[in-house]
């Protein structure tokens, strides 16, 4: 009845682990959280009945391929358990996981073969039905119930000085998840002590819940990525009209030629970063062309329209720009400016991006069209 949030949360684990591979692989300190979510994914999807159906041409017999997927789950869970402690920095417990998962494993393979003839390894409906004894499975869910607790809890302590905050709060949604999967283990293991219908129906929806914590987990660093991807493109397609005018009358600021093919190997945000600096220098560049007398036209025409207090300099700088466009296109000669028009730009990128966006804003603005207009009629005041 619930097959598919099962299904549809290892589906979303999958696609989290393939977005997630091309960061897991180049960056050392996202390489173990990415590693074990391949591990648990391919773990969890052994269990799926099509690909059962496959692992049994491969394996010889139901029998062998229960025992196969039980030991290569707990080659997962202590895997998982060592990729989580080396993110916390603490891999030198690895030796310890291996060593217990081994003799876990070996545990298994001893109480299987010293069980009476059998075609599954699953848990039989009474103890009457011939099958490893329940001492299989009390090994098999508690290695996997302390080693689960121990990554969820490992997960949610992470957090020291220095570590990203997006990979510390996906360590979180992880561990969640991973702590679901401890509430899994606690249900089978009601369900071996009770061999009550009620739990078994609440195995395939916990784990679905529980993979989809863990891709959410996993996909939010790449989500934050595509987010400030996609501010990136507005911030750039929002100075286009901008860069034009400016660029166009000021072609020595542009430090490369346009060319689409080469445009589309650059990464946007070196795009961008390049947009700014062309507008700027070509501010420099304009701002020998506004004497003071237009800048003083400039601010009496940006006071008279009203314009709100925080906009009034960016309408101040959009219309000294069209100003000095203007002058410059009429073959005026430049003088040299004392007034630093251009500004003296921000801290960092961002507050830099975000004032040439409101420069841009003002520049398509009414106030910005009206002055335009009246340049037409009357050259700047020299």
């Amino acid at each position: 009845m619930f097959t598919w949030i099962e299904d549809a949360g290892i589906a979303a684990l999958w696609a989290a682990a393939v977005v997630r591979a091309p960061q897991g692989v180049r960056h050392r300190e996202q390489r173990p959280l990415w590693f074990a979510v391949v591990m648990i994914a391919l773990a969890m999807s052994l269990h799926l009945e099509p690909v059962t159906a496959v692992l049994g041409r491969v394996v010889p017999g139901p029998h062998w391929v229960d025992l196969t997927k039980h030991l290569f789950s707990i080659v997962d869970a202590a895997a998982v358990l060592w990729f989580i402690f080396g993110a916390a920095g603490r891999r030198r417990h690895g030796g310890v996981v291996f060593g217990a998962a081994a003799v876990v494993m070996v545990t298994l393979v001893l109480l299987d073969l010293g069980a009476p003839a059998h075609s599954r390894n699953r848990i039989a409906p009474s103890p009457d039905v011939p099958g490893v004894p329940d001492t299989y499975w009390w090994v098999f869910f508690a290695f996997h119930l302390a080693a689960d607790t121990t990554c969820g809890f490992v997960c949610w302590s992470y957090g020291r000085t220095g570590t990203p905050r997006l990979l510390r709060y996906g360590l979180r949604l992880f561990g969640t998840g991973i702590l679901l999967a401890s509430l899994l283990w606690v249900l089978k293991l009601f369900y071996l002590h009770t061999r009550s219908s009620v739990f078994a129906p609440l195995f395939s929806p916990v784990t679905g819940v529980e993979a989809a914590f863990m891709a959410v987990g996993v996909a939010l660093p790449a989500a934050a990525r595509l987010r400030a991807h996609l501010a990136d493109r507005r911030s750039y397609h929002g100075l286009d009209p901008l860069w034009q005018d400016l660029t166009a009358a000021t072609p020595d600021v542009v430090l490369r030629p346009g060319n689409r093919l080469g445009t589309v190997a650059v990464p946007l945000q070196l795009l961008l970063y390049r947009r700014v600096i062309e507008i700027r220098d070509a501010m420099i560049v304009l701002r020998n062309y506004v004497p003071p007398a237009t800048l003083g036209v400039v601010r009496r025409h940006v006071r008279d329209r009203a314009v709100p207090e925080p906009l009034v300099e960016a309408h101040v700088t959009a219309c000294w720009l069209m100003a000095a466009i203007h002058a410059r296109r009429a073959g005026e000669e430049p003088r040299a400016q004392t007034a630093d028009l251009a500004g003296a730009g921000a801290d960092d990128l961002a507050e830099e991006i975000n004032g040439l966006l409101r420069v841009a804003s003002a520049y398509r603005s009414p106030t910005a069209r009206a002055y335009r207009d009246s340049l037409v009629e009357r050259r700047p005041v020299s």
